[in-house]
């Protein structure tokens, strides 16, 4: 039985963490919306009704919980917290391959319940499941608060979220935004995120 109900969509707006404007997002494509949900996981309360009800997407036992950044640990630590297991997150190496640093382990045969904020086009989440394989870590499920995909995600685990929110994307040359010179907004959180 689920702990927590819990209006995301609703939370994000309240917050201020649907932005608009004209985003490049981390993966390179461009969109009018930007949303940034660290401006809930600020509020320890909040993370916390968060991240339990991620956690509660997800039946089979995980060992460890996994972010894909440094600055999605809050989010791993909440919900590994609600299910008892040590957190850990993904950093990048010079190269901009994710790695693991700071001591972190994935134990052969361990399982491995992988977070995020915000899926879009999957290919971080790819990065992570690649990383957690080639441990010998086995990939249970991929929770993430906002999937913001267009439909399908070339997945080979199963992503549950707590809001679906599809919103279209563009590549550069494609940009209506662009066409129109309308000029790129600014975030922090993009440059951190930029796995």
């Amino acid at each position: 039985m689920p702990r927590n109900n819990i209006d995301i969509l609703c939370l994000l707006q309240e917050h201020g963490a649907i932005l608009e404007g004209h985003f490049v997002m981390p993966s390179g494509f461009h969109s009018q919306t930007y949303i940034q949900t660290s401006l809930l996981m600020q509020h320890p309360h909040l993370a916390q009704k968060i991240a339990g009800a991620l956690s509660d997407k997800f039946t089979t036992k995980a060992d460890v919980v996994m972010a894909l950044t440094p600055s999605d640990s809050v989010l791993a630590q909440e919900v590994a917290r609600a299910r008892g297991v040590r957190a850990i997150f993904a950093s990048k190496d010079d190269n901009g391959v994710m790695i693991l640093k700071h001591n972190f382990t994935i134990k052969e045969g361990e399982n491995v319940l992988i977070v995020d904020d915000v899926a879009v086009s999957g290919r971080k989440i790819n990065k992570a499941i690649e990383l957690v394989e080639k441990l010998n870590g086995n990939v249970i499920g991929v929770g993430v608060i906002v999937d913001r995909s267009m439909g399908y995600l070339p997945l080979a685990v199963p992503l549950r979220s707590l809001l679906s929110y599809p919103m279209q994307t563009f590549s550069a040359k494609e940009c209506p935004l662009c066409a129109a010179k309308i000029p790129f907004t600014e975030v922090d959180e993009l440059r951190e995120k930029g796995m």
